[in-house]
């Protein structure tokens, strides 16, 4: 069984519903840890989020406006502490789990995987609609153009390729992809030389193809299990001011192409972005300042707490 782990920043309506959900699965997680990134301006009490069936529950008090790969971070180091080296499963606060038996059918999946593995689940959205949890990286200006949808997925599991690298699990094959999205991922942290953790490099999105990526390159699989989901209430979990959001996302998309992409994909990429912001300059000049002030920083080297990244294969 898992622990699971959510990072929460203004985001107590969610929580209160996947405590709740959490609560009533038939096989309850080992413990339900929540860092709270807003511990000064909407601090969380344990009385608040619904803890009820018995499940228990462990606030942890992280740094005000950290990003979720700063909290996951945190909710490593804490568990690592108490001496914890099984799963971790990380959920969005805006997730829910509407079968009630999630957590023990992933128990039996894990069960069939290495401890090196990634494995992410199938996400849909309020209205049943398979988001891109997941996907491929391919060459050229448009690397994630292959995402995990309804018919990817069944010209992915029909392909020769795709059926070979399939790993049986109960309930549905898995499918090898080369990166997850972190709205619900499973990881052994201590699987890893060293300690998985996230790049602090990456303060707001793409932390976790990043990891993914950085993982998959030393011969972790990173595995999409198609055949459980979580719903996702989009736009119900975090919520961060529109300037910074734009400064912190397009700081961590540049870093990203930084490390990952070719240098022609970077430069054509920062030129279309440059462009597209000196044009929206006049209209919206905040956000156009913000995504300046961060081209300007993702220029400069990567921050010093980042972690080693393994050659290319």
């Amino acid at each position: 069984m898992p622990v699971v782990l959510s990072v929460a920043y203004h985001s107590l309506d969610a929580l209160q519903q996947l405590g709740s959900d959490l609560a009533r699965q038939s096989l309850p997680p080992i413990c339900w840890l929540v860092v709270d990134n807003s511990p000064q301006s909407a601090p969380l009490r344990a009385s608040d989020l619904n803890a009820g069936g018995g499940l228990q529950l462990e606030l942890v008090a992280g740094r005000e406006g950290d990003g979720f790969g700063a909290g996951c971070n945190q909710g490593f180091e804490h568990l690592a502490r108490r001496g914890w080296e099984g799963w971790i499963w990380l959920l969005n606060p805006d997730t829910a789990l509407p079968a009630g038996h999630e957590l023990e059918r992933l128990s039996e999946a894990l069960a069939q995987l290495p401890p090196r593995a990634l494995l992410g689940t199938a996400v849909r959205g309020a209205s049943g609609e398979l988001e891109p949890s997941g996907g491929w990286i391919d060459p050229g200006l448009d690397f994630r153009r292959r995402r995990v949808g309804e018919a990817s997925l069944a010209s992915a599991v029909g392909s020769a390729a795709a059926s070979a690298a399939a790993t049986a699990i109960p309930g549905g094959g898995a499918v090898q992809l080369d990166w997850l999205s972190g709205c619900s991922l499973l990881i052994r942290p201590s699987a890893h030389l060293p300690p998985a953790r996230f790049d602090p490099a990456f303060p707001l999105y793409y932390e976790d193809m990043d990891l993914c990526l950085r993982l998959g390159a030393t011969g972790a699989p990173v595995l999409w299990l198609p055949a459980l989901a979580v719903t996702h209430q989009r736009g119900a979990g975090s919520h961060t001011p529109s300037e910074r959001r734009q400064r912190l996302s397009t700081l961590s998309y540049l870093r990203f192409l930084r490390r990952h992409r070719p240098r022609w994909v970077l430069a054509l990429r920062n030129l279309r972005l440059l462009l597209m912001t000196l044009l929206r300059l006049p209209g919206r000049p905040k956000r156009s300042w913000a995504t300046l002030v961060a081209m300007a920083e993702a220029m400069g080297p990567f921050p010093t707490a980042s972690p080693a990244v393994p050659p290319r294969r």
